[in-house]
Order: C-alpha cells, then sequence, then structure tokens
C-alpha cells in the first residue's frame, strides 16, 4: 500500500517540469523589498517558502527577511531585539511608516532647508534668506599695536545696567 507522501512525490516527478521548481528557488535567492511595502514584501517570501515547500527554521527565515529589507530599513531593525519573525515584520512596518512621514514631511515643507547641503561651499546666505534680511557683514579684527605711552587710569564704566 502506497501512502499519500509517496503518491505525492510520484506525481511531481512524472507530471512537473523541472523548472517549475528551480523558478522560485532562484526568485526566493534573489528576493529583495524593492520599491514594495515590508507588508507586500514578506507575503511575497512566505508564499515563495510556500511554494518551493521548504521548512526554514525560525533564524533562517529572519535572516533571510532581513537581508532582503531596503537599506535603511535593515540598518534601523538590526539595532533592536527581536524574538519572532512576526515581530520583527511589526517592527519593520513601524520603520517603515517613520520614514515614510519624514520622506513626506520633507516634500511638503519645501523651505529650503532639506534641498541644501550645509556641506556645499558655494551657498551663499541670499539663498537662505530673503534678500532683505541679508546685510553685508565684515569681519574686522582689532589688531592690538604695542603701546608706548604709560598706562592710563581706570576709566570709569557705563552707567546702563545690562541684563
Amino acid at each position: 500500500m502506497v501512502d499519500w507522501d509517496d503518491l505525492k512525490l510520484c506525481m511531481r516527478v512524472r507530471f512537473v517540469p523541472p523548472h517549475y521548481r528551480k523558478e522560485p528557488l532562484l526568485k526566493l535567492q534573489r528576493l529583495q523589498q524593492g520599491p514594495r511595502s515590508v507588508n507586500e514584501y514578506f507575503k511575497d517570501l512566505i508564499t515563495t517558502l510556500n511554494k518551493i515547500d521548504i521548512h526554514e527554521n525560525e533564524e533562517s527565515k529572519v535572516a533571510r527577511f532581513v537581508s532582503g529589507l531596503r537599506r535603511e530599513i535593515q540598518d534601523v531593525v538590526e539595532l533592536y531585539e527581536y524574538s519572532s519573525l512576526e515581530k520583527l515584520v511589526h517592527l519593520a512596518i513601524k520603520v517603515e511608516s517613520q520614514l515614510l512621514t519624514k520622506t513626506h514631511f520633507k516634500t511638503t515643507h519645501n523651505d529650503g532647508f532639506y534641498k541644501s547641503s550645509w556641506k556645499d561651499k558655494n551657498q551663499t546666505c541670499s539663498k537662505t534668506f530673503p534678500s532683505n534680511f541679508v546685510k553685508d557683514f565684515t569681519y574686522n579684527p582689532r589688531v592690538s599695536k604695542p603701546s608706548t605711552s604709560t598706562p592710563k587710569s581706570p576709566t570709569k564704566t557705563s552707567s546702563k545696567k545690562m541684563f
């Protein structure tokens, strides 16, 4: 008598073409988040693992998931402790939403702060401030000259009080 697992194996060998299993394996190896959301990437990962019928342990799934995340999400997620794949996915979704909020803030608040770099050496003040705000500020350091006269007596200080 033949059991169910043996029958499935015989049917696969007989009717499933060899490339059917190789293509999902290659897809799994190359799987990256790319422009998709973390949730879409996770669903695709789980679907591909189920399609190939690979039973990885939790640590392998976690490592595979983290390695496929976008770099900016991966960098933040690796700073935290997580005990399961489910908690890791939840953490990655939170990080992604924070990054999207920051990106949305940068694009909606177009005040020039995020466009220019503080490292830009060619930037002048008129690019950052309104033209009526910019004034000609010059720096004139006081150069002390050696005095030939005798020291003067202390002078009276100002009668104005400073707070």
